[in-house]
């Protein structure tokens, strides 16, 4: 695991193994001809030209079916491993919205990140979105207890219906089990639009079961 390697090499003076940070660019505007990277994380100190929004994702396949978004880019996070971002200061200048899945342990990694970067909003992690997907929850294996102080007053009481399985045992929607509507829904809400698409084609590539 990452600890006991990170032991290892503060112990005999080795480098440890850096961090590295996947992201996708939504616009049209790519970095030196490309629209996906993987970089360092200590080496991303400055935002790649034109991104107002950033978004950040858990699921492969979402992240890579992300819907075009005008000035956005979007981060695979790697679930704890998020805190890894802390680094990128330039988050603090840039609208944040993070979208995990809806457990209690995705809750736990929003509230993370909003202890850093106070500004994350959450899409997407509602108890709407949660009772409109019913047909889709799976089972949470090891659920957290723990107290999420960053969370809203709307997160922290769904949170609260998840640990006291109000829902039923272990509730959990994975994010990539989200209808695409939803999704292409939140992010016009995000920009203020009230246009909806006019049916639900399902995930790129991957149908909705």
């Amino acid at each position: 695991t990452d600890a006991p390697r990170t032991s290892f090499a503060a112990r005999f003076r080795f480098l440890a193994k850096p961090a590295y940070t996947r992201f996708r660019l939504l616009g049209d505007t790519p970095v030196a001809g490309f629209s996906e990277l993987t970089v360092r994380v200590d080496e991303f100190t400055a935002s790649p030209p034109g991104i107002t929004t950033v978004f950040i994702v858990e699921n492969e396949t979402t992240y890579l079916a992300f819907p075009p978004q005008p000035g956005g880019m979007v981060i695979l996070g790697g679930g704890y491993a998020v805190t890894q971002l802390t680094e990128l200061h330039w988050l603090n200048d840039r609208r944040l919205v993070y979208w995990g899945d809806l457990d209690t342990h995705g809750f736990a990694i929003l509230d993370r990140l909003r202890r850093v970067f106070p500004h994350t909003e959450s899409i997407l992690m509602d108890r709407s979105t949660l009772t409109a997907h019913r047909g889709q929850w799976v089972t949470e294996p090891k659920p957290t207890r723990e107290h999420l102080p960053s969370l809203t007053e709307e997160e922290a009481d769904l949170y609260q219906s998840l640990v006291d399985d109000d829902f039923g045992h272990g509730v959990r929607l994975e994010q990539e089990r989200v209808r695409f509507l939803a999704v292409q829904t939140a992010l016009a809400g995000l920009h203020g639009s009230s246009s909806q698409p006019p049916h639900d084609e399902g995930w790129p590539g991957h149908p909705q079961g």
